[in-house]
């Protein structure tokens, strides 16, 4: 998947993005996060901007709340 550096990606996003994780590599939710913080972000908090790091943080919060 191609991701633009300039926009910013959303919670919903996110949200499916872990859901994929979830059911594919990784059960536990924080395993997913380091995950997809690895693979995604590149180890870099804000690769893709200070949003769309919030919405991520948004979105495992949102995830992990329903675990």
């Amino acid at each position: 998947m191609t991701v633009n550096h300039s926009s910013v990606l959303s919670v919903e996003y996110f949200e499916a993005y872990f859901k994929l994780v979830l059911a594919s590599r990784e059960p536990l939710a924080g395993n997913a996060k380091r995950y997809i913080e690895k693979n995604f972000f590149k180890d870099k908090e804000c690769y893709y901007g200070e949003q769309t790091r919030r919405n991520f943080v948004s979105a495992f919060n949102k995830i992990k709340d329903k675990r």
